[in-house]
């Protein structure tokens, strides 16, 4: 009887430790299947990322951490500005001596402290020409060709292809964006030749100038780039990050964007074409507004009377 007894107690004890060993596998089992990373169709991802890539292009213009972006743009006989340029802009005075100078509102800040940071440290800039008016920029552009032949000797074709070595074509000058300026000092303001780059005043700009957003425009040996001759006295503001970076560079203006693959063949800008492209951003976004307002109900009279509506133009 007591054989039974621990027969079936041995039995009932076999049994729990099975129960007990089997459900601690399944257990283990399906937490294993739980925690396994599945495989990913990598080629599918990476192949959605290039696809999301190609459409979609970098626009430096909406880089955040690009300040100034209007004001990278060219300008040269490949790249002339708009016709209507000047009614584009807001200018103001930054520099008084003589006359008043005046450059586009949106880069005075910056021409103003370069100007009183090196006062500070001991330099006395002097502008002595900024924005001009396309005017004022033919009648400058006359008066070379006209001493080039009264004080030179030249014929009219030698003086006009003399002066475009110096003096750009209404239109096609940075003067007229009203982003360059010409910087001298009390000690030397000649541009008969490079005298200024022995100045202290220059040795100040070429070491501080991208500090405040201008670049030396046209360097020393790059006149076949640029189409003008060396001027260690123009200066054009780009913008602090793109100072700089064209500063590191060692490129002039025409290559750095020939560099970034903004230039088509004939040097025409594709990319940061500066007042076209914002026109263009200012047309689209009319469009959108018109697309807009074609989708609410039409009225048919306006609600104020049409002489006293009020036009807003957008420039």
């Amino acid at each position: 009887m007591n054989g039974i007894k621990y027969l079936i107690i041995i039995t009932v004890l076999l049994l729990a430790l099975a129960f007990v060993l089997t459900n601690f596998v399944f257990t283990k089992n399906s937490g294993e299947d739980e925690n396994e990373v599945l495989p990913t169709n990598t080629s599918a991802s990476v192949t959605e990322g290039s696809e999301t890539a190609a459409a979609t292009e970098y626009d430096p213009w909406e880089d955040e951490n690009i300040d100034n972006a209007w004001a990278m743009f060219l300008v040269n006989k490949d790249n002339p500005l708009p016709e209507n340029y000047d009614n584009m802009i807001e200018t103001k005075v930054v520099f008084e001596s003589w006359r008043e100078y005046y450059l586009d509102v949106r880069a005075a800040d910056y021409l103003e402290r370069m100007i009183s940071d090196a006062k500070d440290d001991g330099i006395d800039l002097l502008v002595v020409s900024a924005y001009r008016t396309i005017e004022y920029q033919q009648q400058n552009f006359d008066n070379s060709v006209k001493d080039r032949m009264d004080n030179r000797g030249m014929t009219y074709d030698e003086a006009y292809a003399d002066t475009l070595a110096e003096v750009a074509l209404p239109g096609e000058s940075e003067h007229n964006a009203g982003l360059a300026l010409d910087i001298m000092c009390e000690e030397y303001q000649s541009m008969d030749d490079d005298g200024f780059e022995n100045t202290d005043a220059f040795k100040w700009l070429d070491e501080h100038a991208a500090e405040y957003g201008f670049i030396l425009r046209y360097p020393k040996g790059k006149q076949d780039v640029t189409n003008i001759i060396y001027e260690p006295w123009h200066y054009r503001f780009v913008g602090l990050y793109y100072a700089n970076e064209i500063k590191k560079s060692g490129l002039c203006l025409e290559e750095y964007f020939a560099e970034q693959g903004w230039l088509d063949e004939n040097g025409k800008a594709v990319k940061m074409r500066g007042p076209f492209e914002e026109q263009e951003r200012q047309e689209s976004e009319r469009a959108e507004t018109s697309v807009t307002s074609e989708t609410e109900p039409k009225k048919t009279m306006p609600s104020i009377p049409y002489s006293e509506q009020k036009v807003t133009i957008i420039v």
